[in-house]
């Protein structure tokens, strides 16, 4: 690498972003509709100070890969950090490579899975006459850099392959293979092997048999990780069972700690993908599931992620499959330079920024930090992995022996839950941290499959929806049907605020229950799911709901039972099917999920949810 090329910080993060696609029109350019993309007569790339589309402010130069650079920028507009993917001026001449930048971006802003990296914008600067991607930042490292470094259990194993699957199941079903998954295409957010994240379909492929890429319908990926049709064999049939093949080499690499060994020369690489690899490193069951993901042709082989997750489930429900724990597949940054410079010389686009020092265990925090900040900080980023909960922060306090921190929601397993987070505290070296449980309400394991499926599209910012309290006291109602909804019986008033704040954006809101209920009723009889339009109907004829103009409601929702109770907000491109989205508890299997996740990944929907409690008489 060049002294040109080395990044500037110590500290590696990827780029994602999570709107849909937008592409300026080369029409925008002042050439002919139709017409390719043009590049500057000097064939110089953009410089710091270029503002791309009078909207994206290049900052500085982070990182240059086997098709273009990435650049720190700025949206002038949202004042929002991003990340700029422009292609090398070298290569915006070549017809195909353009093609192939275009499709990439096409591809990848079609995908929505919290397992996948999003793109968000593919435009064309007019008077630069550059192409390019603009990104979100994601904190993380790069699995092949930390294999040997961790030694995940079973369980996160099984978790790790069950995410990624789920991603990858995502993908397909919108009509695209990766053909190319490895560990230097995995991003674990955070250092997290249970974040882990799926990047660069710059490869991926349409599957379409009249489509083409920039490497054809041949070879494509890295030797040691690719299928065997990827080689020639079995008539060179590439489909989703070439992911699934390569995902399988994947989770062998982390069981025994190292790259596995299928490469060599073109031929060894044949021979050893014709014999198998030796799955010992793997413990029983998920070694059996291996084995099937891995057999040489792809007629035997599991055919579909849908697969791969179906067997998955049957071994945790048969065969005792081990539950993953956080924390033994986490990384932090001590990994630094060493990580770094694998990423950039594999040519995969990354980006740097200045480090945020990370407390190492057996070193006490540095001087300024605040330990409750750290605490909120380490909280917020493991709560989406922590299974079976929906859990937030109440408040992170400082007592004499450490951050006290207080949290609500619900969790299947409220004791195991929290003793997840405090190891998470542990590993950041925040000592004395004291976890209040006492606002999380158990949920049944039939709501579990539930909780687990909305948390993949969990919103990173939940404040379309809130309650401006936790507690609400039951208490006898007035007998006017028009102001409640049991009316003369006992009842809690909750109120419930709504703030969409844009009309473009559809929405649907139901309720559900600790014991795993999801309730139509929520909705009102016949409707199923509570939406816009039924707000507004409700809003005209009742004081129970609000309109606040501008998008913005307050709502009453009655509750006649003591103890705790959710409302779920699904947010993105309508419509919702009640039966995909509040399925009946019996329906919540390893095909539910999949569906929803994939339905999620086409219309952007994002969950948010909300849990308040109804006591009798007196408030505890």
């Amino acid at each position: 690498m060049s002294g040109d090329d080395k990044p500037d910080e110590p500290r590696t993060v990827f780029v994602a972003g999570g709107d849909a696609a937008t592409e300026f029109q080369p029409a925008a350019t002042g050439l002919p509709p139709g017409t390719g993309p043009v590049t500057r007569s000097d064939a110089k790339s953009i410089q710091v100070g270029d503002v791309l589309n009078h909207i994206f402010e290049v900052k500085r130069f982070i990182a240059r890969g086997g098709m273009g650079e990435v650049f720190e920028g700025v949206n002038v507009n949202a004042d929002e950090r991003v990340a700029i993917k422009v292609m090398l001026p070298a290569l915006a001449a070549d017809e195909n490579v353009i093609s192939m930048f275009r499709k990439e971006a096409r591809t990848l802003t079609r995908l929505r899975h919290d397992a996948l990296v999003h793109y968000r914008v593919l435009a064309q600067e007019p008077q630069l006459g550059v192409l390019y991607i603009v990104t979100e930042f994601i904190d993380g490292v790069n699995l092949s850099t930390v294999l040997g470094k961790i030694q995940p259990s079973q369980g996160e194993l099984a978790a790790f392959l069950r995410r990624l699957a789920s991603g990858l199941d995502a993908a397909h079903k919108l009509g695209a293979i990766h053909r190319d998954i490895a560990p230097d295409n995995v991003i674990l957010e955070d250092g997290d092997l249970l974040r882990g994240k799926i990047i660069d379909f710059g490869i991926a492929k349409e599957m379409d048999p009249g489509t083409a890429t920039i490497v054809g319908d041949g070879f494509a990926g890295k030797l040691n990780y690719v299928a065997p049709e990827q080689l020639g064999d079995f008539g060179r049939e590439i489909g989703p069972w070439t992911d699934v093949y390569s995902l399988a080499l994947i989770v062998l690499a982390l069981a025994q700690g190292g790259d596995v060994k299928m490469g060599g020369s073109l031929v060894d690489a044949v021979d050893k993908r014709r014999a198998g690899p030796d799955l010992s490193a793997v413990e029983e069951p998920l070694r059996s599931l291996l084995a099937k993901m891995l057999r040489p042709d792809p007629a035997e082989r599991l055919r579909s992620m849908d697969e791969v997750l179906a067997e998955l489930a049957r071994l945790e429900a048969n065969e005792n499959l081990p539950v993953a724990r956080r924390g033994r597949g986490r990384l932090f940054w001590g990994l630094g330079i060493a990580a770094l410079l694998a990423v950039i010389a594999a040519g995969i686009f990354y980006l740097m920024r200045t480090p945020v020092e990370q407390t190492k265990p057996g070193k006490a925090p540095a001087t300024g930090q605040n330990p409750t900040d750290m605490a909120r900080s380490a909280i917020d980023a493991a709560l989406p992995s922590v299974s079976c909960t929906w859990l937030r922060i109440v408040d992170v306090t400082e007592s004499k022996s450490g951050p006290a921190v207080k949290l609500t929601g619900v969790a299947g397993n409220p004791s195991s839950a929290q003793n997840e987070i405090s190891e998470v505290l542990a590993q950041r070296n925040i000592r004395g941290a004291s976890i209040d449980f006492s606002e999380v309400a158990q949920i049944t394991q039939a709501g579990c499959a539930a909780l687990d499926t909305y948390r993949q599209i969990r919103a990173p910012d939940s404040r379309q929806l809130s309650v401006p309290q936790r507690v609400f006291e039951m208490r006898t109602q007035p007998d006017d049907p028009s102001q409640t909804g049991y009316p003369g019986e006992k009842a809690a008033n909750v109120v419930l605020q709504l703030g969409i704040e844009n009309p473009k954006t559809d929405f649907a809101l139901i309720g559900i229950e600790p014991s795993g209920v999801i309730d139509p009723e929520f909705a009102g009889p016949g409707t199923g799911v509570l939406g816009r339009d039924q707000l507004k109907a409700i809003a005209k004829q009742s004081r129970i709901v609000t309109d606040r103009g501008d998008d913005t409601y307050q709502m009453q929702l009655d509750v006649n039972h003591p103890g705790w109770s959710g409302v779920l907000l699904l947010t993105g491109k309508g419509p919702f099917d009640p039966a995909l989205i509040a399925p009946a508890i019996g329906a919540r299997g390893p095909e539910w999920t999949n569906k929803f996740v994939s339905e999620a990944a086409a219309k952007g929907w994002q969950a948010q949810m909300v849990w308040f409690k109804t006591v009798d008489e007196v408030r505890e």
